[in-house]
């Protein structure tokens, strides 16, 4: 473990091979990017936002409709670059990220039946998290102008759940209200030093 006074003095390589990556994700409307941010102001330092909606959200303006394959291993890629550029920036070894490459992982199996090899291989070839943090269901679902899986949420969560516990990365569902979760957070992650 590299004392925290000696990070700010490591190369950007270094700290992206090294910084522990707490990825909070979840289905949709259970306040992940809440917590992400939660998380990362209580461990001062960088946060990788869910790059998906910011695609979604862009895309929609586009008046685009059936999603391809290729979206969503951009938007894998997109979200591991942006998961390396700030961990590149940590100045105390920790980077929170938003959602990650798996839950994108699950989104092309929901819409097509089957993950491609391309997604698969980046899944595979990025850095392994410290820990996830996932958000339960246990909050009412928030309907906005690009979330569509409120039907389907509780089937999403348990298939996260799956993945999850299948993964050799530690791991804990948080519940209730945001600084429940938040404190619950902390205390996990915390209690893996």
């Amino acid at each position: 473990m590299i004392p925290t006074a000696l990070w700010p003095y490591l190369p950007a390589f270094l700290k992206k091979q090294l910084c522990r990556r707490v990825i909070v994700t979840g289905a949709e409307s259970t306040g992940t990017t809440t917590l992400a941010l939660d998380l990362a102001s209580a461990l001062d330092c960088p946060y990788a936002p869910e790059y998906g909606r910011e695609y979604t959200i862009t895309r929609n303006r586009l008046g685009k409709s059936d999603w391809t394959p290729d979206e969503l291993e951009h938007i894998a890629g997109s979200q591991i670059k942006q998961e390396n550029n700030q961990a590149a920036r940590t100045r105390n070894g920790w980077m929170v990220g938003d959602t990650d490459a798996v839950t994108t992982l699950l989104w092309q199996e929901r819409y097509f039946g089957t993950v491609t090899d391309r997604l698969l291989k980046l899944v595979k070839d990025r850095p392994d998290p410290f820990a996830y943090i996932l958000t339960a269901d246990d909050i009412p679902f928030k309907a906005d102008s690009i979330r569509e899986g409120g039907e389907d949420r509780h089937k999403l969560q348990q298939r996260l759940r799956d993945i999850l516990t299948q993964n050799e990365t530690p791991w804990i569902e948080v519940h209730g209200e945001p600084e429940v979760r938040l404190k619950r957070a902390l205390e996990f992650i915390q209690g893996l030093k």
